[in-house]
C-alpha cells in the first residue's frame, strides 16, 4: 500500500463521516425550524384568539346581546390561554428552537465549505484535516447537549417531505446558471 492509497482511503473515511454530519444536520436544522414555525403559529393563533374573545365578551357586556354562559365560557378560555401562555412561552420557544436550527444550519453550511474547499484539496495533510473534522463533530454534539427537540418534529419532516429535503438544500443546474451565468469552467479554460 503506497503513501497516496492510504491518504486517500483517509479521505474517503472522513468524507463519508462529514456526509453523515451533513446528514443529520439537514435533518436537525428543518426540524427545528418546523417547531419554530409550529410555536409561532402557537403564539400567534393565542394571541388572535384572545383579541377576537375581548372583542366578543366587550359586545356582550356592551349590548347585552350574548347569553351569560357564552360569555363566562370565553372568559374562562381567556384565563386558561393566558396560564398556558404564561407557563410555556411560545414566543420565547419559538425564538430559541429557530435559534437553536440556525446554528445547525450553520454548521451544515462549515461542513459543505469543508468537503469542497478542504478536503477536496490535496494539499490539506491528514492531522489538519483530522483536527477539522473533530471539531466541526464536537461542534454537533455541543449543539445537540444543549437542546432538546423531541422525535415527533422529526417524523413530522419525514411523512411531509421525505426525500424532498435533500432537494431544498441543493443549488440546482438551473439556480447555478442564474446566479454566475458565466460559470467557473469558462473562468478556468481562460486562464490556460
Amino acid at each position: 500500500m503506497t503513501l497516496e492509497d492510504s491518504d486517500s482511503g483517509f479521505r474517503n473515511r472522513i468524507y463519508s463521516r462529514c456526509l453523515e454530519e451533513k446528514n443529520s444536520n439537514l435533518w436537525n436544522f428543518k426540524r427545528y425550524y418546523a417547531a419554530a414555525t409550529f410555536w409561532s403559529w402557537v403564539d400567534v393563533g393565542t394571541d388572535a384568539f384572545t383579541a377576537l374573545a375581548g372583542a366578543v365578551l366587550t359586545y356582550g357586556l356592551a349590548w347585552r346581546g350574548l347569553p351569560t354562559w357564552m360569555m363566562v365560557s370565553l372568559s374562562l378560555l381567556v384565563g386558561a390561554i393566558s396560564i398556558f401562555k404564561g407557563s410555556r412561552k411560545p414566543g420565547q420557544r419559538a425564538e430559541k428552537v429557530h435559534s437553536i436550527g440556525r446554528e445547525y444550519q450553520e454548521l451544515h453550511d462549515q461542513i459543505q465549505d469543508f468537503i469542497e474547499l478542504d478536503l477536496k484539496d490535496g494539499d490539506r495533510e491528514k492531522p489538519w484535516l483530522r483536527d477539522r473534522f473533530n471539531e466541526l463533530a464536537s461542534e454537533r454534539h455541543n449543539l445537540k447537549s444543549e437542546a432538546k427537540l423531541s422525535g415527533v418534529w422529526y417524523r413530522w419532516i419525514k411523512w411531509e417531505r421525505g426525500d424532498e429535503i435533500y432537494e431544498e438544500a441543493a443549488t440546482t443546474a438551473q439556480e447555478r446558471k442564474l446566479l454566475d451565468p458565466e460559470g467557473f469552467e469558462k473562468e478556468g479554460s481562460e486562464e490556460e
